[in-house]
């Protein structure tokens, strides 16, 4: 069941930047106070990516790839 509302974040994040809403307001909106979430974003480079990391209670991270404007668990 955590495991489907993490999907769920994910999904409604992607929905939402796919509609043009920026990572910061995604963050403060949608992400920050969410119960899953556990921490800050941390950037990390895949390749030429860059790449946002945000842990959960999961153990999962919520990963946002703004050049592909996504998000997935990892």
């Amino acid at each position: 069941m955590v495991k489907d509302r993490a999907g769920d974040l994910a999904r409604t994040c992607t929905e939402a930047v796919r509609k043009g809403t920026n990572f910061p307001i995604v963050w403060y909106r949608l992400i920050k106070r969410h119960p899953l979430v556990e921490g800050i974003p941390r950037q990390r480079r895949e390749g030429e990516r860059s790449l946002l990391d945000i842990p959960l209670v999961t153990g999962e991270r919520l990963v946002f790839d703004g050049d592909a404007k996504t998000f997935s668990l990892e």
